[in-house]
């Protein structure tokens, strides 16, 4: 009697390439099959049961949150100072309007940008980028209105004008000392074996920093 053919099955799927990928890079010894299908196995055990995983998943998010909704006990958020960052540029923009006119290039670009601000993601390279270009184009505008503008439109002027630095350097500080820095760490940790592979599994690549790209 014929034995029936068995038929093969190829299994497939994302994460067995990325297993093929960290077996690769292992050291030539590693690579003997014994040695090898047992690095993979707990690979698998590590990545699908979430041993490492669940806690690599937790900190990228934590440190993701620091930029997108973390608040301090005062009340304070990287988001928040933000968003009384662009409506002090309105308030200045509209001060600078009565002196320059509202079609005034350096008003306009201002316009311009804080109307872009309202369609930017809250992700650090997209809002550096806009930000980046309303904090040069708020000098621009500032410097033209002060050269004519005279008494109390002045006064508010400067005093607009002084508000926005503030918070902008409050800012800066503030992205520094709280994301920046928990964002680099991590960014560290993640890229080394095996929490690239890990990572990869499981979302929790580089974090983005607040920075050009």
């Amino acid at each position: 009697m014929q034995l029936e053919q068995q038929e093969t099955f190829e299994i497939k799927s994302p994460q067995l390439e990325v297993f093929g990928q960290a077996e690769s890079k292992l050291p030539a010894p590693a690579k003997k099959r014994p040695f090898a299908a047992g690095f993979l196995a707990v690979m698998v055990l590590v990545s699908v049961f979430g041993i490492g995983g669940v806690q690599l998943k937790s900190r990228y998010r934590n440190v993701a949150e620091i930029y997108t909704s973390e608040v301090d006990k005062h009340g304070n958020s990287i988001q928040g100072d933000f968003t009384t960052l662009t409506d002090t540029a309105a308030n200045l923009m509209r001060a600078c309007q009565k002196v320059l006119g509202e079609a005034d290039s350096n008003c306009t670009t201002v316009a311009d940008l804080l109307a872009q601000w309202q369609d930017t993601a809250i992700a650090p390279a997209a809002q550096y980028a806009v930000i980046h270009q309303l904090d040069n184009a708020v000098d621009a505008m500032y410097t033209a209105a002060k050269a004519k503008a005279t008494d109390d439109a002045l006064d508010q002027i400067n005093s607009l004008d002084a508000s926005y630095v503030s918070t902008q350097s409050i800012l800066q500080r503030e992205i520094a000392q709280n994301y920046t820095t928990a964002a680099q760490s991590y960014n560290t940790m993640a890229s080394g074996f095996p929490a690239n592979v890990i990572g990869t599994l499981w979302g929790a690549g580089q974090v983005e920093l607040y920075a050009a790209q």
